[in-house]
């Protein structure tokens, strides 16, 4: 027997968007678009889950996801050593928009 992982939809993701970089701001002025966005969301999330969080709740086309697994940074206090949480980066192909569609 084959087993198929479900869509789900989950609407309590926390994703952010990484702010642009100097040739992205220059493509996005020139064009109105941007071809790949980077976010920043929790490790436990899969790419399909991220493809599909994407494409039901913002209604984006989404062609790939590729995905970072990032260890938080170790700190220093006067209080002792701590770590800031682990965090997944993930990287999102979109479909440009039609031309009748802009």
């Amino acid at each position: 027997m084959v087993w198929h992982r479900l869509p789900t939809f989950l609407p309590n993701v926390p994703m952010r968007l990484i702010p642009f970089n100097k040739a992205q701001k220059e493509a996005y002025e020139a064009t109105g678009f941007v071809r790949t966005v980077a976010f920043r969301t929790l490790p436990s999330l899969g790419k399909l889950d991220i493809k599909t969080f994407l494409q039901r709740v913002y209604g984006l086309d989404v062609v790939r996801v590729q995905t970072l697994n990032v260890e938080g940074k170790k700190k220093r206090s006067n209080k002792g050593f701590y770590r800031l949480a682990d965090y997944k980066k993930a990287y999102v192909t979109l479909r440009p928009p039609s031309p009748g569609s802009l």
